[in-house]
């Protein structure tokens, strides 16, 4: 992926993917911008794995309001997006609470790797100025077994994300 230059949506998804994804997290495989067509759980998956998560930055709506600090022709935008993370695991562990406990560790990875930079590795605060403050919100999926005997879980990671921008 290119760094982004702009600010806006794909801004924040790309920011947001690569900042989830580098370093990487224990059993999390891939972090998507879009939600993919087909999840290929097998892709930078490890021989032996026995959990595989994909995680897809989703933006479920954004606010934008202007700030006319100095005047009327120099002032700030601020956008404010509320961001979800969805994430599809699935486990091959024949003990399902193996296969919970593989999932809660992403999670909290996830939220750790979340609250560890409030501009979500962007140093010039201008693609993210601040994201997952003053709330991180998760909703989460009940597990199934399917028939081959995999574990699907399935969760949200909800939380606000801030541009500024001039304008």
């Amino acid at each position: 992926m290119s760094t982004p230059t702009l600010t806006g949506r794909a801004a924040v998804r790309d920011t947001l993917s690569r900042f989830i994804f580098n370093p990487p997290i224990a059993n999390l495989n891939q972090v998507f911008t879009s939600f993919p067509k087909i999840i290929n759980y097998e892709v930078n998956a490890q021989p032996g794995q026995m959990t595989r998560t994909v995680a897809v930055v989703y933006i479920a709506d954004e606010y934008e309001t202007r700030l006319a600090i100095g005047g009327a022709h120099n002032g700030w935008k601020r956008i404010d997006y509320t961001v979800i993370v969805q994430i599809f695991c699935i486990s091959f562990h024949r003990n399902s609470e193996y296969a919970m406990a593989d999932f809660d560790a992403v999670i909290d990875c996830i939220k750790e790797r979340l609250r560890s930079d409030h501009n979500f590795g962007d140093t010039t605060g201008n693609l993210v100025w601040q994201g997952a403050e003053p709330v991180i919100q998760g909703r989460y999926g009940e597990p199934s077994t399917e028939k081959d005997g995999v574990t699907e879980i399935f969760a949200e990671i909800q939380f606000p994300v801030t541009q500024m921008i001039q304008a």
